[in-house]
């Protein structure tokens, strides 16, 4: 595993590097080290490091900044903050992180003590991705997107969810992807806006739809979450084309459910309800997903028939290094008891977040130490694997 140290205090910087010689001795192991952000933007020009620590006081560049520029070059690797800066800062910074999508493993106290970075280390080795650690520039436009739909080179990704108890495989979330012949496998956020803007978020929905129809025997009798937005709700037909699809499929309903964005607010609520009602009618479910993170989490529940509720994955990942994200966790799930709704719990990075939960009052968990979102066809091989893990997973003795 490659490492690069950003630390701008020349003795703390020793230190540091010190402990990493200790921890990492496997053949591939490499450390670097940088005195500021800019240091290290320019070390990253020709080296691609599989985990960044990084103060953030620093001069020249702070470690804010840098975090935000390797977050423009899409770094895969994971992050591990190292700052004596106070609480509210690390937990500021740390849902800048989740915002841009970098994979924030927590932050280290000084003086950093070897047994929490060894954990760290071993967190970032479970992470590392298996690709090049910078995505290249992927380029979007509207005429892509119409030709994705007719070419359908759209391609659902699916996530497993498991029930934290038992470890039993439950159900799944479809993450789009687009599968470009030229530019390979684009992520949502190169495209999603992109639908949204064309006014075709429903006709993606509705996609994802006839993909689990399609796929059915792949998914071994789970049900799907398909993500839809208030928008989708609105939209004329899209509910009658669901209900004709039910119609050829009377079993759709056990299928599929539909997640609604909470972040997303609810602009037509007279519609939106008239659309749920319909749905929940037929024997359909809605989840709120993302919860926490929008301006009407309480109001969308009151309004809205939800059956589910997951927490947003910028508190999860962080429970372990923050009172706060583990308190605002924990009122989630009780949240979700009171009002008698399944709670799931996606961001469930590492063992330490996935041992922490069976602690709380959780139902469901998702997250990348149980599957990163696969190919329907590669479903079967990872249950294998991932029953082997619960077992080893379970208490000894």
């Amino acid at each position: 595993m490659k490492v690069l140290l950003i630390e701008d205090h020349a003795f703390q910087r020793q230190i540091m590097a010190t402990q990493l010689a200790q921890l990492l001795t496997e053949p591939n192991d490499e450390i670097q080290t940088a005195t500021s952000g800019l240091d290290a933007l320019t070390i990253m020009s020709g080296y691609s490091p599989d985990l960044l620590l990084c103060d953030l006081n620093m001069p020249e560049m702070d470690g804010i900044t840098f975090l935000s520029k390797v977050a423009e070059q899409a770094f895969l690797g994971s992050v591990v903050i190292t700052s004596a800066t106070s609480h509210e800062v690390i937990r500021s910074v740390s849902k800048m992180c989740a915002d841009y999508q970098l994979n924030l493993l927590g932050a280290l106290a000084k003086p950093v003590q070897l047994e929490t970075l060894s954990s760290m280390i071993n967190n970032a080795r479970e992470a590392k991705p298996k690709t090049s650690h910078q995505r290249p520039a992927m380029t979007v436009d509207t005429n892509i997107v119409e030709q994705a739909f007719v070419q359908r080179w759209f391609v659902p990704y699916l996530q497993p969810i498991v029930d934290i108890t038992t470890g039993q495989w439950v159900s799944c979330e479809a993450l789009m992807r687009l599968h470009h012949p030229q530019q390979g496998l684009i992520c949502p956020s190169a495209f999603i806006e992109l639908v949204n803007q064309l006014g075709k978020d429903a006709d993606l929905a509705l996609y994802t739809l006839h993909y689990v129809i399609k796929h059915a025997d792949l998914l071994q009798g789970k049900r799907v979450a398909i993500n839809i937005s208030s928008a989708t709700l609105g939209t004329s037909g899209f509910v009658d084309k669901v209900l004709l699809l039910a119609q050829d499929h009377p079993d759709l309903q056990h299928k599929v459910y539909f997640e609604l964005t909470e972040s997303d607010m609810v602009k037509n609520t007279g519609r939106a309800l008239e659309s749920a009602s319909r749905l929940g009618m037929n024997g359909f479910t809605l989840s709120i997903d993302d919860f926490g993170t929008g301006f009407s989490s309480l109001k969308q529940l009151e309004t809205l028939p939800f059956e589910s509720l997951k927490v947003d994955m910028g508190f999860t990942k962080a429970i372990t290094t923050s009172h706060t994200a583990l308190a605002i966790v924990e009122s989630c799930l009780f949240l979700s008891e009171r009002l008698s709704l399944t709670s799931i719990v996606e961001g469930v990075e590492n063992i330490q977040i996935w041992q922490q939960l069976q602690k709380l009052n959780c139902h469901l968990a998702q997250g990348y130490f149980i599957a990163a979102p696969m190919p329907a066809d590669k479903l079967n091989q990872w249950h294998i694997q991932w029953q082997q893990k619960v077992t080893e997973l379970q208490p000894q003795g």
